[in-house]
């Protein structure tokens, strides 16, 4: 084979026979480190060449897998499956005492062994991964070699190899100990001693120590003639057991049946690939252990089944499969005791040999094992007490464990790997149905699998089902059961096959089962929370729980799957569990106690939405808020940043809750958490949830009979649409409508907002004379409302918009009261909100310089102010500073300013990032 690279390709796939290789580590291998850029295109190509070089029945050997590539190989078609093979078998004949056997087979594996491997393989990589696990392994396999010599009484025969190893290895004290003592054997007593020194001064010359306690030992045997170096010594190979126990006649192959459509888990695929590699490694000395967790029907067992049927010929000594029934609805899952007779048994024990407790039961089943290559699955395990007695030690076995719980313990106490199973992606659960459905149906209804896709949630169990319902009456279209499906309200009833096994209702039902008191409380409660995620503090509102049992509950119930930690403090649920959850709730709690729990939660949300109002922007002036309920938590912010960070925690919570608190009886919570979310959504971009809310909550006050209510809804909605729509005229019957109602009852801050809301509609449609009214009006109400954050904020919006009018002078006038205002009343946030109206009113008058010494006043104080308000302020500063230094002839220092706001904008996902992209990409087009 002439090309380099694929020698490498073929050498590390036959280093890794039947094993999937990840693209990643091909690209290593024939790149380096520093491999093209078109590294993954080039791969197929070298694929594709080194299949075409080995014909077709060798070239059909590579197969392409998810995670990249393998090659199928008996192991009888290499060497180094053969090496491994005859030591293996060495190994066992030394523990039987048949050191005659064990000799045939280490000649026979080191017969394969022909020098130093890829030394024709052009790939350092290759070579820094796998040269030293092979040097480990042929010089273990080599001192068992001579270990059988010395047991035969060939002593005489392996001196001179005993020598050269000696010289090859000179600091492996194994081969000096064996030289030694053939050399003794010999009659050759004073060689023997002279070889002690020789290797003593090489350990203190080179390495500063003494030998180890085996020479030493050994050493001054010799010198008294021990009588037992003249008869064979044991290697240090464990020794033969007391009791050997009869090899079964037949190989346990328990495998069930492999899933028929199976799609997806790569990583997982990968994790249990990279523990089976480690039981192959010769130096290896612990168990392999893999731990596969997830909730019910996430598809545990079919990713350890689907695998273990692709490896099962690497376990030549049988395949255990046992279900043990941890999460069962019956709560009978298998005792340690039930589920050891049961292994034993399969392996060819007889039950004449079960020792009656349960530890000489493990240890029996251990001895058994050892030295055997046997890949065992326990599915559905309960907790670690119930599995760690039924764990091999053999480093050649394999264990495949499949639980709802984290198992922490088990991980933690045997450094088990641990693949966490979530939902599958959405091409992956398409491929699923279509598996199940078939080519026609999916071509002619492609709308009809992605709904489906949608109402499994990704779930691997939700999708078999809904897919095997069509094959009930493979005469109906999809679509004809995606209606059925709609129109089945609850996911689980959709989902209901009759079968405990296969329920999803029944599934979640056993996990239930089994939680704690408080888990299972919080579970159900969670059945009345409306949104995705869940903070600790608002789930330990709704539950009525103290936040200390409230986080020991939240723990468990991640352990057990049935809850996500998406962050510090923040919790996510799959949106079959929270149907279950709200079955429960309804079922184990009175209504009385769901409504409390309904309205603690909104309470929380909404006592602390003001508090966080008041930290961030503290002119702002809400509704006064009804009494605190009991048993709601409120946040204490010491800073702005933790009252921003609340509220980012929260959003899509508080958003999913208002737009349900008609639903759940409390409506007057609506307009009230409108009014106090109002000013994040328009900070933070959110204007499309801002105008959502806005809307619904609109419609629900209207039924109020209550006018302030309903302004307070008209006056969001209307700014939010104002915001959406900027040319519109939809957005001004709202708030004039507001202002109506304000009026109506006499509440001068809503009529001053309000002005200031028209005024800003006005400007933004160059209305000059009604910007003017009511910007004076709004100023005027404030003045009278003795608000001066109001009243700097209405003259800070006359200057702006009297800029865009082109009247510089009364924009600047206007702008220099309120920063007087702003100053006396010590507002900095609005005095940067000032400074940069001043930037861009002298900027539009062609003042350049009094427009730059504006911007280098306000970008210092954006710097300090709160990040979750003034990430937008500063981003649209930055934009606008950046087009002066274009004007002025600074294309580099306005590009930086233009990426420093896109990068603001972008974090916060506002649409006005396009814009300031556009600039970026104007430029660099020129």
């Amino acid at each position: 084979m002439n090309s380099g690279r694929q020698r490498a390709l073929l050498a590390a796939l036959l280093a890794k026979p039947n094993q999937p290789l990840s693209v990643e580590h091909l690209i290593e291998v024939l790149w380096g480190r520093y491999p093209p850029d078109n590294a993954r295109v080039a791969l197929r190509t070298y694929v594709m060449r080194l299949r075409q070089a080995l014909g077709d029945e060798l070239g059909g050997r590579i197969v392409t897998r998810p995670q990249g590539y393998q090659i199928r190989a008996e192991v009888h078609e290499v060497d180094l499956l053969m090496f491994q093979r005859h030591a293996m078998s060495a190994r066992s004949a030394v523990r039987e005492g048949d050191w005659g056997a064990a000799a045939g087979e280490l000649q026979r594996a080191l017969g394969l062994w022909s020098g130093e491997p890829f030394t024709e393989v052009p790939s350092a990589s290759l070579r820094e991964r796998e040269l030293p696990h092979l040097e480990q392994l042929y010089q273990r396999t080599l001192e068992l070699h001579y270990e059988a010599q010395l047991a035969l009484g060939h002593h005489d025969d392996i001196v001179l190899e005993l020598e050269r190893a000696v010289e090859s290895h000179p600091f492996r004290e194994r081969f000096w100990a064996q030289l030694m003592t053939a050399l003794y054997r010999s009659r050759r007593k004073g060689d023997a001693l002279a070889a002690f020194q020789r290797i003593r001064r090489e350990l203190i010359k080179e390495l500063g120590s003494e030998p180890g306690l085996e020479l030493q030992q050994l050493h001054l045997a010799i010198l008294k003639n021990d009588e037992t170096l003249v008869a064979p010594q044991v290697s240090e190979e464990p020794e033969v057991r007391q009791q050997a126990i009869e090899s079964p006649a037949m190989v346990p192959r328990q495998l069930p049946a492999a899933p028929c459509h199976f799609t997806g888990r790569v990583d997982g695929l990968r994790v249990l690939n990279r523990a089976l590699s480690q039981t192959q490694r010769e130096d290896r000395t612990a168990a392999s252990i893999v731990v596969i967790g997830g909730i019910g029907g996430i598809g545990k067992t079919a990713l350890a089944v689907h695998w273990a049927h692709q490896v099962a010929d690497l376990f030549p000594d049988g395949q255990l499969f046992l279900n043990l029934r941890g999460f069962e609805t019956s709560d009978n899952p298998i005792e340690p005791e039930t589920a050891l007779r049961s292994l034993l048994n399969a392996l060819g024990v007889p039950e004449s040999r079960f020792p009656a407790q349960l530890e000489a039961q493990a240890a029996l089943f251990r001895s058994v094992l050892a030295d055997k290559r046997v890949l065992l699955i326990l599915d559905n395990v309960r907790d670690t007490e119930q599995v760690i007695p039924l764990i091999p030690a053999s480093s050649g076995c394999l264990t495949v464990i499949s639980s709802r719980n984290q198992l922490t313990g088990l991980l933690v106490s045997t450094g088990a790997q641990s693949i966490r199973l979530g939902p599958l992606r959405m091409d992956e659960t398409a491929k699923l149905i279509e598996d199940f459905v078939g080519d026609e149906r999916v071509k002619a209804e492609p709308e009809a699998i992605s709904t489906m896709v949608a109402m499994s949630e990704c779930i691997p169990l939700a999708a078999s089902i809904l897919a095997s319902m069509t094959l009930s009456q493979p005469s109906l279209r999809l679509a004809d059961f995606v209606e059925m499906f709609e129109e089945t309200l609850s996911a689980l009833d959709r989902l209901e096959t009759g079968d405990t096994a296969t329920s999803m209702r029944s599934l979640l039902h056993g996990s239930y089962r089994h939680l704690t008191d408080d888990g299972r409380r919080l579970l159900r409660f969670f059945g009345l929370h409306h949104g995705n995620q869940v903070t600790t503090a608002a789930a330990a509102t709704l539950a009525g729980m103290s936040l200390a049992n409230t986080h020991k509950a939240l723990t468990h119930l991640a352990r057990n799957h049935l809850v996500e930690n998406v962050r510090p403090g923040q919790y996510s649920m799959h949106d079959l569990v929270r149907s279950f959850a709200a079955e429960v709730v309804n079922q184990e709690e009175l209504e009385a106690d769901r409504r409390l729990a309904s309205n603690r939660v909104l309470d929380y949300y909404l006592h602390n939405i003001h508090r966080a109002v008041g930290l961030l922007m503290p002119t702002r002036r809400l509704t006064p808020l009804p009494t605190l309920q009991r048993g709601v938590l409120t946040a204490h912010f010491q800073t702005v940043a933790e009252a921003g960070a609340w509220f980012e925690d929260n959003r899509s919570s508080i958003i999913a809750a208002l737009l349900k608190a008609q639903d759940d009886g409390f409506p007057n919570h609506m307009w009230r958490i409108v009014e106090g979310l109002a000013p994040f959504l328009e900070w933070l971009g959110h204007w499309h949830d801002w105008y959502r809310v806005a809307k619904n909550t609109v419609d629900v006050t209207c039924a109020l009979g209550d006018p302030y209510a309903e302004g307070i809804a008209r006056l969001e909605f209307g700014s939010a649409g104002d915001l959406l729509d900027p040319t519109g005229e939809d957005a001004e019957p709202e708030l004039v409508r507001a202002l109506a109602l304000f009026e109506e009852i006499g509440d001068i801050s809503g009529q001053a907002r309000t002005h200031h809301r028209l005024s800003v509609y006005s400007g933004r449609r160059h209305r000059k004379h009604e910007c003017r009214h009511h910007a004076e009006r709004a100023f005027d109400l404030h003045t009278k409302d003795d608000n001066p954050g109001g009243q700097a904020e209405a003259r800070n919006a006359l200057g702006w918009y009297f800029a865009s009018f082109g009247d510089y002078d009364t924009a600047v006038s206007a702008c220099r009261e309120a920063l007087t205002l702003n100053r006396e009343s010590g507002n900095l946030a609005g005095e940067a909100d000032v400074w940069d109206s001043l930037a861009y009113a002298y900027q539009s008058s062609g003042d350049l310089d009094a427009a730059e010494e504006c911007y280098r006043q306000v970008i210092p104080m954006d710097e300090q102010l709160p990040r979750l308000r003034h990430r937008y302020n500063k981003a649209e500063t930055l934009s606008r500073y950046g087009d002066l230094r274009q004007e002025l002839g600074d294309t580099v220092g306005a590009l930086q300013l233009w990426r420093k706001a896109q990068e603001l904008l972008e974090e916060l996902n506002h649409p006005l990032r396009d814009a300031v992209h556009q600039k970026i990409h104007s430029m660099l087009g020129q």
